[in-house]
C-alpha cells in the first residue's frame, strides 16, 4: 500500500523545490492570496489523493499517474508569475481531482484511514495545537506569505514521509504475520497428506497381507510379495521426506537421489528427464540443502500438478548468483494461476528463497511452464570448482 503513496509525496516534493526556484530566480507570484489558496488547495488536494488510494487498492496504475500530471502539476504551475490562464489550470486540476475522488473512493474505508499514526481524537489535539503554533510562529518573527506557505507544505510533507514509514513498517509486520500462518497451515496439510500416504500406501497393504496370512489357506507367497512391494514403497517415503539426506552427499548425488526419490513415489508417470549441472558445491553444505529442498518442492510440483512428458532441470551460477531453471510440458492455464496464487507450497519455497535474498519467477507458453529461481552466494570462487 505504501508504494501507491510514493509517488504523490515524490510530487509534492517536486513542486516545493520547483516553488523554491521560482522565488530563487523572483518568478514566484507575489500576490498573498494567490499563495494562500494554491497552497490551502494543494493540502486538500494532497489530502483526497492520499484518502481515496488508500481507500480502493483496485485503482487503475495508470489512472493513479495520470491524476499526478493532470491534478498536481497545474496547481505547481499556477505560481509562475507570468503565466496566462492561471484559472484555466485551476479548474483542470479541481476537475482531475474530483472525477478521480468520485470515482475511486471507497467511503467505508475512509473513516478507517487516518493519515496520522495516531487516534482521531489526538489528530484533532495535534491539529488544533499546530495551527496555533504556526499562527505564534507568524506573529513572532513576522513571517511573510511565502516563508509561511512553504513552511506549511514542508510540515505536511513531513507527516506524509512518516505516514509512508507507519504503513511500510505494518504491512512488513502483517507479512511476516500472513507468511507464518500459511506456513504453519502448510506444515498441517503436509501432516495430513503424510498421514493419507500411511493409511493408502502402507496400511492398506498391511491389512491385505494379514487377511491373505489369516484365511485358512494362507496364500504366503502373494503376502511376501505384497509385504516385498511395501517395504519399497516404505524405503521410498522414508527417502522423500527424510531431508538430512541432503546433508552427506555432494550436490549432483542429492539432485539425483531427488529425482528418484520423486519419480519413484509417482509410478503411473514416466517422464524423460534432462538434467545440466554446471556447479559443484560441496564445500557449502548449507547452500546444497537449500538448493536439495528448493529442487524437490519443483520437481515434486510437477510429477503432482501436470501432466509431463519431459522435465528439464539445469543449475548453473553466474556472479553472486545461482540460478535453477526448469522447462516442462503438460501444464495448463489452471496449473499456472494456481501455482501464482497458491500460499501453501509454493509459500514456502518463496520463504526460502526470500530468506536468501533470492527470486522465483513463473511463466506459461502455451502447455510450457518455466520455473527460475536466482539465489545469492557469496563472492568466493571455492564454491564452485569446475
Amino acid at each position: 500500500m505504501y508504494k501507491k503513496l510514493e509517488k504523490i509525496v515524490i510530487s509534492h516534493l517536486m513542486i516545493i523545490l520547483f516553488w523554491g526556484l521560482l522565488f530563487k530566480n523572483k518568478m514566484l507570484v507575489k500576490e498573498g492570496p494567490i499563495l494562500n489558496a494554491v497552497s490551502l488547495i494543494l493540502v486538500f488536494t494532497l489530502y483526497g489523493l492520499i484518502y481515496t488510494e488508500i481507500s480502493n487498492k483496485k485503482i487503475p496504475q495508470r489512472f493513479s499517474v495520470l491524476v499526478i500530471f493532470s491534478s498536481l502539476l497545474p496547481l505547481g504551475l499556477i505560481l509562475i508569475n507570468d503565466l496566462p490562464y492561471k484559472l484555466a489550470f485551476f479548474l483542470i486540476s479541481l476537475i482531475s481531482t474530483s472525477l478521480f475522488i468520485k470515482r475511486y473512493i471507497i467511503l467505508d474505508n475512509v473513516k478507517y484511514i487516518n493519515i496520522l499514526p495516531i487516534s482521531r481524537k489526538s489528530t484533532q489535539i495535534f491539529t488544533i495545537g499546530l495551527v496555533f503554533f504556526i499562527f505564534v510562529v507568524i506573529y513572532l518573527f513576522d513571517i511573510d506569505t511565502v516563508m509561511i506557505n512553504i513552511f506549511i507544505q514542508i510540515i505536511f510533507l513531513i507527516t506524509e514521509f512518516f505516514f509512508i514509514l507507519f504503513l511500510k513498517e505494518k504491512e512488513l509486520a502483517f507479512e511476516k504475520t500472513f507468511k507464518l500462518y500459511y506456513l504453519s497451515d502448510y506444515m498441517a496439510s503436509e501432516r495430513d497428506e503424510f498421514a493419507m500416504i500411511i493409511h493408502d500406501d502402507i496400511i492398506q497393504d498391511i491389512f491385505a497381507s494379514k487377511n491373505y496370512l489369516s484365511s485358512k489357506n494362507p496364500d504366503i507367497e502373494y503376502s511376501k510379495k505384497i509385504l516385498t512391494s511395501l517395504e519399497k514403497k516404505a524405503r521410498n517415503i522414508m527417502k522423500f521426506y527424510q531431508s538430512s539426506l541432503f546433508e552427506k552427499a555432494n550436490l549432483e548425488t542429492s539432485l539425483s537421489a531427488i529425482f528418484d526419490n520423486v519419480s519413484s513415489l509417482y509410478p503411473n508417470k514416466n517422464i524423460k528427464i534432462t538434467k545440466l549441472i554446471y556447479s559443484d558445491l560441496t564445500e557449502d553444505k548449507k547452500l546444497i540443502r537449500l538448493i536439495s529442498i528448493i529442487s524437490k518442492e519443483l520437481i515434486n510440483n510437477v510429477y503432482k500438478h501436470s501432466d509431463a512428458k519431459y522435465l528439464s532441470y539445469e543449475l548453473y551460477k553466474k556472479g553472486n548468483l545461482v540460478y535453477i531453471e526448469m522447462e516442462s510440458d503438460g501444464a495448463s492455464l489452471v496449473d499456472f494461476n494456481k501455482i501464482r496464487e497458491s500460499k501453501r507450497g509454493v509459500l514456502l519455497l518463496n520463504l526460502l528463497i526470500d530468506s536468501n535474498s533470492g527470486n522465483i519467477s513463473y511463466g506459461l507458453n502455451k502447455d510450457i511452464l518455466t520455473t527460475k529461481v536466482s539465489l545469492e552466494v557469496e563472492r568466493d570462487e571455492n564454491y564452485f570448482v569446475r
